[in-house]
């Protein structure tokens, strides 16, 4: 009893491995693809006297069959070549087989490139509507067991607040009788 016991638990165990080795040319596994990240725009939020809010826009696209959970991004924006923003390890997600903007927000500070407000104001009045930007971007992707860095610089010109002119106040004039 033990013995066709043991011969049909055998012969199960075989049968199952053929029917399972069968399958094995119909899965399509590939080695992981590469995701690619593109930098698309950037949305001007707002404008004041000081400081600009922009939304710095990139395309990322996963071919991969599954979803890129953790990808990190580390930026330095620069304003006519100086440091005015930093950001290490903001991180987002990405689903499988898909293409999506990854927006990355900042409030950008117009002193951090110029001297002053006075200097701010002085460009301004000379008429200068923008200033020269470099955002300097690195996205870390970890794709098992790959890793992938994709860098990318953009340069572009941020829009400056517009000069407001006030109209000089009229003077308030007392009417007063003259004697002669």
């Amino acid at each position: 009893m033990n013995k066709v016991f043991f011969k049909v638990i055998v012969g199960l165990i075989v049968f199952s491995l053929q029917v399972g080795y069968a399958q094995l040319p119909k899965l399509k596994l590939s080695a992981p693809k590469k995701p690619t990240v593109v930098y698309d725009r950037m949305d001007v939020k707002s404008i004041k006297s000081k400081k600009a809010k922009v939304e710095f826009v990139y395309i990322v696209d996963n071919p991969n069959s599954f979803g890129v959970d953790h990808i990190k991004a580390d930026y330095e924006l620069l304003l006519k070549g100086k440091s005015a923003a930093k950001g290490k390890d903001v991180t987002f997600t990405i689903p499988a087989k898909t293409k999506q903007e990854f927006k990355l927000p900042l409030e950008i500070n117009y002193l951090d490139a110029f001297e002053s407000a006075g200097m701010l104001a002085k460009t301004i009045a000379k008429g200068k509507k923008s200033i020269p930007f470099q955002m300097d971007i690195t996205f870390k992707i970890k794709v098992k067991p790959l890793k992938f860095d994709v860098p990318i610089t953009t340069k572009g010109d941020l829009p400056l607040p517009k000069a407001k002119v006030k109209a000089p106040k009229k003077p308030k004039l007392k009417k007063k009788k003259l004697k002669f």
